[in-house]
């Protein structure tokens, strides 16, 4: 069995070095969505690559980015919620 290589992470989070608070405050839902938008901020590095495994890649990156739209605007509601119930 060969082992595939994977290109090049961009913008990466160490996921080893993680530490969510959990603090029931009323900002722990926060901090998981913040969390989590911050590495949809992670691409594959296309450079290089033939042309199809180019194209799969690019997807990934375009969907981290509607992610990351999804992500922005549960944030933005989550925090106008919360700011009106102060």
């Amino acid at each position: 069995m060969s082992k595939v290589k994977l290109p090049k992470v961009l913008n990466e989070v160490n996921a080893n070095e993680v530490h969510i608070d959990a603090t029931p405050d009323g900002g722990y839902a926060l901090r998981i969505l913040h969390y989590y938008r911050s590495r949809c901020n992670e691409v594959w590095e296309v450079f290089g690559l033939t042309p199809k495994q180019a194209q799969v890649y690019k997807l990934m990156n375009k969907h981290q980015q509607l992610r990351a739209k999804e992500l922005d605007k549960a944030i933005r509601i989550l925090e106008g919620s919360l700011a009106k119930s102060r």
